[in-house]
């Protein structure tokens, strides 16, 4: 975010020596910018989290949109500055062919395509258990104080079609983060 307020002030300030090159002409030029307090580092416990939601049967998704028992996860924040108030939180990841608000299994290096899982995706949920779509554009915000936070998600599997086939269910997912 600090960098592309940079490049709007160096933009700005290269058209204001334009400007100022010709007095002939009225300019009126409106420069605007954010200064931004410390934001918080992420905990090295949720940098490179693994979660395991177990083994399930094929029978245990019957139908479209049957979901499996949700497992949490959280993203521990740590040295959060007085200044900010709160963050909002982006997913982001291969998007399900058959439902593009899940995320799609991918083989994440426990086997390869031909023995990969069909007809399911992993669904994402806030701490209110609401569905989060993966690759959101938007965010609620979460409110954040001084020193440590914990933001709460859950992670369950979702089936996309009438057919489940059993195989590797793995998935990636990224986060990003913007302090208000």
């Amino acid at each position: 975010m600090n960098s592309k307020h940079i490049a709007f002030v160096s933009v700005g300030c290269a058209l204001l020596a334009c400007a100022t090159a010709r007095a002939d002409d009225a300019y009126n030029l409106e420069l605007t910018g954010t200064i931004v307090a410390q934001t918080c580092n992420v905990d090295v416990s949720s940098l490179n989290q693994t979660i395991d939601l177990g083994a399930f049967s094929i029978h245990d998704f019957p139908t479209p949109g049957t979901t499996s028992k949700f497992k949490p996860f959280n993203i521990n924040l740590k040295n959060c500055s007085r200044g900010i108030t709160g963050t909002r939180v982006w997913f982001s990841g291969i998007a399900d062919n058959d439902n593009p608000a899940l995320l799609a299994l991918s083989d994440t290096g426990m086997g390869n395509e031909t023995i990969m899982a069909t007809g399911i995706g992993v669904e994402l949920l806030d701490d209110d258990q609401n569905p989060i779509n993966i690759n959101n554009t938007t965010s609620t915000t979460f409110p954040l104080k001084a020193g440590r936070n914990t933001l709460s998600f859950y992670i369950r599997y979702k089936s996309t079609l009438p057919q489940v086939t059993s195989g590797n269910a793995t998935a990636v997912m990224y986060f990003d983060l913007e302090y208000q």
